[in-house]
């Protein structure tokens, strides 16, 4: 098996085996925009299979990022989010091993936790292998479309502002507006800029609306990341595997990653102290049907586990309604 390069992937592709990923990255580069160098590993049915692809074609100095595409990412309605292997900075020598991984990212516990949650057929995954050229970043960025007018853009460093079709959106948002525009449509997207400018690293298409920002008194306040009121005691695991976790707490957490997915899947409601409304925590929460608010910088010192809370995830409020 050889890598397919981009341009041969049409935006309208109906092959499963590429995944959504690649699909959404095709459409990117059929409207003029910017994307790395990428080649894509179809699906299969052993992840040993694409570790062992032809790979001669791509031999050469610098460093790769491997990353997923199945055909349930990125989609309309689930996306997925952070839930396959992803692995970055790759050497060429390292490609069979990293690629073997991320393809057999599909059979992990997380991607069936979501998969329950979500209401899902549980089961693993095949998992198509997207391969780009990879430069180490100067900053990143998140955007998610309000309308094709407006939207919300996050900084890997958490920074946060609203943009829309007037001024002040600065330039990344400004840039994050035309793609939406030359799409027709809201879009969840990732950038990079690089020494060589901005890049497009994922297009797919928004799965949830990001709530609006209430400004409401309470106890605790935060940023409305996933809409919904849950009540429970509160969980301050110390890692995804501590043994104390109970479902149906209140997961209160710094932040959230991958592996994370199982307990949040068994959460009642989710408190963390980083984040706004488009970091890992709140888009996989908004998909699961999960009250969230991100962004509680003191929750940690002010919730202890044990601790009785409203967690109001449309209001962006934590109330300790018991001890």
């Amino acid at each position: 098996m050889k890598p397919l390069e981009l341009d041969e992937v049409e935006p309208d592709d109906t092959r499963t085996a590429l995944g959504g990923k690649c699909r959404g990255l095709a459409v990117l580069r059929r409207h003029g925009f910017r994307v790395p160098a990428t080649w894509v590993l179809p699906a299969g049915p052993s992840p040993a299979d694409l570790g062992g692809a032809d790979l001669g074609g791509l031999a050469g100095p610098g460093s790769w990022a491997v990353r997923s595409s199945a055909a349930v990412e990125d989609g309309p309605e689930h996306s997925f989010a952070g839930l396959f292997r992803t692995e970055l900075g790759v050497p060429f020598d390292g490609l069979p091993g990293a690629i073997a991984r991320v393809a057999g990212s599909g059979a992990a516990e997380r991607v069936r936790a979501y998969q329950a949650r979500a209401g899902l057929a549980v089961r693993d995954v095949e998992v198509a292998v997207v391969l780009q050229r990879y430069e180490p970043p100067r900053a990143a960025g998140v955007w998610i479309g309000r309308t094709p007018d407006a939207g919300r853009l996050e900084w890997a460093s958490g920074e946060a502002e609203e943009c829309t079709g007037g001024s002040g959106t600065g330039p990344a948002g400004r840039a994050c507006l035309g793609v939406q525009r030359a799409l027709g449509g809201v879009a969840d997207l990732e950038f990079a800029v690089l020494e060589s400018g901005l890049t497009w690293v994922q297009y797919r298409p928004v799965t949830r609306p990001v709530p609006e920002r209430v400004e409401n008194a309470g106890p605790l306040t935060g940023v409305p990341a996933s809409p919904g009121v849950a009540t429970g005691t509160v969980a301050r695991p110390a890692d995804p595997y501590d043994p104390s976790w109970r479902p149906g707490s209140v997961l209160v957490i710094a932040d959230t990653g991958p592996d994370w997915v199982p307990l949040m899947a068994e959460a009642a409601a989710m408190v963390t102290t980083v984040g706004g409304n488009l970091c890992h925590a709140a888009i996989v929460a908004r998909e699961l049907g999960v009250p969230c608010v991100t962004g509680v910088r003191d929750a940690l010192l002010r919730l202890g586990d044990g601790t009785r809370v409203t967690v109001d995830g449309g209001a962006g409020v934590v109330r300790v309604t018991g001890r």
